[in-house]
C-alpha cells in the first residue's frame, strides 16, 4: 500500500507543469526567463514555458525579477511594460532609480534608466514585484534646473506631481486692455506668449521676465511696452496706467468737424479720434482747420477722459449781381477766388473787394462766431445803386489822384531845396 502511494507521488512530480507569460493585451511574450529551483528555461514564441509541477517559479524579463508564482498546472502571468512617465503638470528630463532590483544572477542591485519629456530611455517590465523609484529631475520643459531634484515614488504608481513637489508653480496673470499681448522669458529665451491672459508654470530657481505689448501710444507716435515680473502677478490682474482718451473738434455751431486735422501722438486724424495715452505724460494735440490752427496740452489722471477743442468759425454768403472777374476777401484770413458762394472765415473784421468788369466794388464786414452773413454783392442796375458806385469810383480815382500830386509836390520841393552848384575859373 505504501509502495503504491510512493508510485502515484512520483508520477504526479514527473509531470509537467505550463507558464504562459503575456503583456497587457494578452500578446505572448518570448524569450523570458522562467527559472524553477533546479533550472531556468526561455518562454517560447507562443510566451510558454514547461516546467516541473508543484515548484517556486521566478519570472524574469530582461534579467530582471518581475514575477513570482507557483506551477500548478497552467498558470498564466502577465508582466506590462511601462514607457512613459507620469509627471505633471508639465514635461520634465531625467533619471530614475529602481531600488533593490533582484537579477537573473541572484544578485541585488539598483537599475538606472534615463528618461526625456518623460519618455523612458528603454522600457521598464511591471509585473507582481513594487519595486521602490527614486526619480531625479534633472530638466523641466527645456530649462535645466541648477540641481536635480529627487522625488520617490512605487513602480506600481510611477506618478509624480512637480507643482506638489513645490518644484513648479502653475500661475495665471489676466491682461487688462489695452495689453494687446504678453512674451514671458525665462533666462532671456522667450518661453510663452499669451493675448488676453498668460498661463504657464513658473520652475523654481528659474529668472522669470514678461514683455507686455499695449496700444498705447507715447508722445512721439511709438507704441508703448513695459516689464513686470511674473511671478508678483499669478492669479491676478496685471494693468497699465493709461488713459482711453477721446479727443473730438468742435466748431461755433457745435458741429463736430471731421474735415479738420487732428495731430496727437505722432499720428494724424480726422476730427475726432479715441486713442491710448499714459497717465501723467503730456501730449500735444494739433488742430488744423485750414483757416486757423490750433496747439492744446493735455496729461490724463482717469481710466477715461474726453478732450473737447473749440475752434470758432463763422460763414460769408456771398450773393451777386453780375458774375465777377474776381473776389478778394482781406482781413484775419484771406481768400482769392473766382467765385465763391460760402467761405468759411475766423470771426474779425473783412474787407471784400469784388471786380465787376474792370470796376472794383468794396464792402467791409464784421463776423462774429457762430455767424452766417448774407452779402449781395455786385453793380446795381438802380439810379441810387449806379450813383453809389460811380461815387464810389470817383473817390477811388481821386484817391489815386491826390496821392500822385502829393508826390509830385514832394519832388518839386526837393529839387528847390538843393544847393547850386558854383564853377570856378579855369586856369589856363
Amino acid at each position: 500500500m505504501k509502495l503504491a502511494a510512493l508510485l502515484l507521488l512520483m508520477s504526479i512530480m514527473t509531470l509537467g507543469a505550463l507558464v504562459e507569460v503575456r503583456d497587457a493585451l494578452g500578446f505572448p511574450i518570448p524569450n523570458a526567463t522562467v527559472c524553477v529551483p533546479n533550472g531556468c528555461v526561455k518562454t517560447n514564441a507562443t510566451g510558454i514555458a514547461e516546467i516541473p509541477l508543484g515548484v517556486a517559479v521566478e519570472i524574469y524579463l530582461n534579467d530582471m525579477l518581475v514575477g513570482k508564482t507557483y506551477s500548478t498546472g497552467h498558470d498564466i502571468v502577465t508582466i506590462n511594460r511601462l514607457e512613459t512617465l507620469s509627471i505633471q503638470p508639465t514635461e520634465a528630463s531625467g533619471y530614475v532609480i529602481v531600488k533593490m532590483v533582484k537579477f537573473l544572477n541572484g544578485t541585488y542591485g539598483d537599475l538606472k534608466i534615463e528618461f526625456r519629456n518623460n519618455n523612458l530611455s528603454r522600457p521598464l517590465p511591471v509585473g507582481i514585484i513594487n519595486y521602490h523609484l527614486e526619480i531625479y529631475i534633472t530638466e523641466v520643459g527645456n530649462y535645466r534646473l541648477p540641481n536635480a531634484t529627487l522625488l520617490k515614488t512605487e513602480l506600481w504608481n510611477p506618478v509624480v506631481n512637480l507643482e506638489a513637489a513645490g518644484l513648479v508653480t502653475s500661475c495665471r496673470i489676466i491682461l487688462a486692455p489695452p495689453i494687446t499681448s504678453a512674451v514671458l522669458y525665462v533666462d532671456g529665451r522667450a518661453a510663452t506668449r499669451g493675448a488676453r491672459n498668460l498661463t504657464t508654470y513658473l520652475i523654481k530657481g528659474l529668472n522669470y521676465s514678461a514683455v507686455v505689448n499695449t496700444e498705447v501710444l507715447l508722445p512721439n507716435g511709438t507704441s508703448y511696452t513695459t516689464v513686470f515680473q511674473p511671478q508678483d502677478y499669478c492669479g491676478r490682474l496685471y494693468a497699465v496706467n493709461a488713459t482711453r482718451l477721446t479727443i473730438r473738434v468742435v466748431d461755433s455751431f457745435g458741429a463736430v468737424r471731421d474735415d479738420w486735422l487732428i495731430k496727437a501722438a505722432g499720428r494724424t486724424y480726422r476730427g475726432q479720434v479715441e486713442l491710448w495715452v499714459l497717465h501723467g505724460v503730456v501730449y500735444k494735440v494739433e488742430i488744423d482747420a485750414g483757416f486757423t490752427k490750433k496747439d492744446v496740452s493735455i496729461a490724463t489722471r482717469y481710466l477715461s477722459e474726453t478732450l473737447i477743442v473749440n475752434i470758432e468759425n463763422s460763414y460769408l454768403v456771398l450773393n451777386y449781381l453780375q458774375p465777377p472777374v474776381r473776389v478778394y476777401i482781406l482781413g484775419n484770413y484771406s481768400v482769392v477766388d473766382r467765385m465763391p458762394r460760402r467761405v468759411e472765415l475766423p470771426p474779425g473784421k473783412y474787407t471784400v473787394v469784388v471786380d465787376v468788369g474792370g470796376r472794383n466794388v468794396t464792402y467791409t464786414v464784421t463776423l462774429r462766431p457762430g455767424e452766417v452773413l448774407q452779402l449781395t454783392v455786385g453793380l446795381s442796375t438802380s439810379p441810387q445803386q449806379q450813383k453809389t458806385n460811380t461815387d464810389m469810383t470817383y473817390v477811388f480815382v481821386g484817391v489815386i489822384a491826390t496821392a500822385i500830386a502829393a508826390t509830385a509836390l514832394l519832388a518839386i520841393k526837393a529839387t528847390r531845396r538843393r544847393p547850386q552848384l558854383t564853377r570856378s575859373p579855369s586856369r589856363s
